[in-house]
């Protein structure tokens, strides 16, 4: 048996872990309670790497309760210390992290750079760069840059390199059903669609079920299955309402409008404006978080 590690270090990683569940499960503030906690701990064992790495997590949490002022402060503190020391310990996360910053503040040049450095150290220190480059090719696709396509394909190769994270390989084959889509070819499309599903389903990544199940709408409205494509999207809205992601719930509420308007099967939409309009109405995720 390994030596077990002493009282304060043993009691950062254990907040870390617990913070990680409740982030995983949608619940930001409470994962944020841990996470400082983690860092309260790392600093008094001195342990520098997880001290960035706590620092990095409270970053993703402040982030996901819209405090981009208090995320932006302990991210940059995460950066100053690894880049203090020569193994530059979870820099490409915190690179990572800071390009969905810049992102979220509206500045997409800046995320373009920081996940493009973010590829490179995790390149440099053998790790895969999937995340980083899933997230280069969805900015260029919401851009309307063709250079998607070629991030897309980046990504779908290292899909299958050994541990890579599950949920970047899925995003991975969602945005090949997305070119493969736009290439014409549904049946591939499909496929890779269904990879997708397989693997957010097994682990209950909303996020990427709810980017899933739009695609799949496309996939399923392209080839003249418009009732099954308007149950993909009601599914998919409410996933994006769960997450509290307004501008997606209106994106989908938009091709569910579309869709009824050209399949000559009318279905109203007032429930889903009610939801827009009504966050409380249906926020399971946050009636679950203590």
């Amino acid at each position: 048996m390994p030596p077990q590690d002493p009282f304060h270090l043993a009691q950062a990683k254990d907040a870390l872990g617990r913070g990680n569940h409740w982030f995983q499960r949608g619940c930001p503030a409470e994962a944020d309670r841990y996470f400082e906690l983690g860092l309260e701990q790392a600093r008094l064992a001195d342990d520098v790497p997880l001290i960035v790495k706590s620092l990095n997590a409270r970053g993703a949490a402040l982030m996901s309760q819209d405090d981009l002022d208090g995320a932006a402060l302990v991210l940059e503190r995460a950066l100053e210390l690894s880049v203090s020391l020569d193994a530059r310990p979870e820099l490409d996360s915190v690179l990572g992290n800071l390009g969905l910053l810049a992102l979220r503040a509206g500045r997409a040049d800046d995320a373009r750079e920081m996940w493009g450095q973010a590829a490179q150290e995790a390149t440099a220190k053998g790790l895969g760069p999937i995340l980083y480059h899933c997230n280069l090719a969805r900015l260029e696709m919401a851009a309307g840059n063709a250079a998607w396509k070629e991030y897309a394909a980046q990504a779908l190769a290292e899909a299958a390199e050994p541990g890579a994270p599950e949920s970047a390989v899925a995003d991975a084959y969602n945005l090949a059903a997305i070119s493969a889509l736009e290439d014409g070819d549904e049946g591939q499309a499909e496929r890779f669609l269904d990879l997708a599903l397989e693997l957010d389903r097994k682990n209950e990544n909303q996020r990427g079920l709810a980017q899933d199940l739009e695609t799949l709408a496309g996939i399923q409205a392209k080839t003249g299955r418009p009732l099954l494509a308007a149950a993909s999207l009601d599914r998919a809205f409410y996933l994006w309402a769960a997450l509290r992601d307004r501008q997606a719930q209106a994106r989908v509420l938009s091709s569910l409008e579309s869709l009824s308007g050209s399949s000559g099967h009318p279905k109203s939409t007032q429930g889903y404006r009610e939801v827009l309009r009504k966050p409380g109405l249906f926020n399971p995720i946050d009636r679950l978080c203590p």
